[in-house]
């Protein structure tokens, strides 16, 4: 096990090289590839950096229902980023059903792993119940 871990870690690397360029021109269809080897391996930064590159249509077909499946995997492993995303996509109902509540879960564990995006969207999310609650109040 620990040698297909070591694997997708090299994987990743590479992948991001390739999204990057870094020397050379960009190849976000081989960066999609050794994402994907290394997402299937189970590591949370590669599964995180594939459904971003499904969310945005970059190296794949877009496919916001496939991107929410890979956050979804890397948010359950605790990773950070993901859990924000994962909380963008249900508070905007895109790749799955609009959820205010998963997306209030997502942001709320992204936000206890240190992610600022992620509190910038629950103050958003108090402001809005707050003038609900005084809406229904007056």
């Amino acid at each position: 096990m620990a040698g297909d871990m070591e694997q997708a870690w090299i994987d990743y690397r590479h992948g991001q090289l390739c999204e990057w360029g870094e020397g050379r021109p960009a190849d976000l269809q081989r960066a999609a590839r050794l994402y994907r080897r290394a997402a299937m391996r189970g590591l949370a930064e590669a599964q995180q950096a594939l459904g971003f590159l499904y969310a945005t249509g970059q190296g794949v077909t877009r496919n916001e229902a496939i991107a929410a499946g890979w956050f979804r995997l890397a948010a359950e492993q605790g990773h950070s980023i993901a859990q924000h995303n994962l909380g963008v996509m249900y508070a905007e109902g895109r790749g799955v059903s609009q959820d205010e509540q998963l997306a209030l879960h997502w942001f709320y564990q992204a936000a206890l792993g240190g992610s600022e995006s992620a509190r910038e969207w629950l103050a958003v999310i108090r402001r809005e119940w707050r003038d609900r609650l005084a809406a229904a109040d007056a």
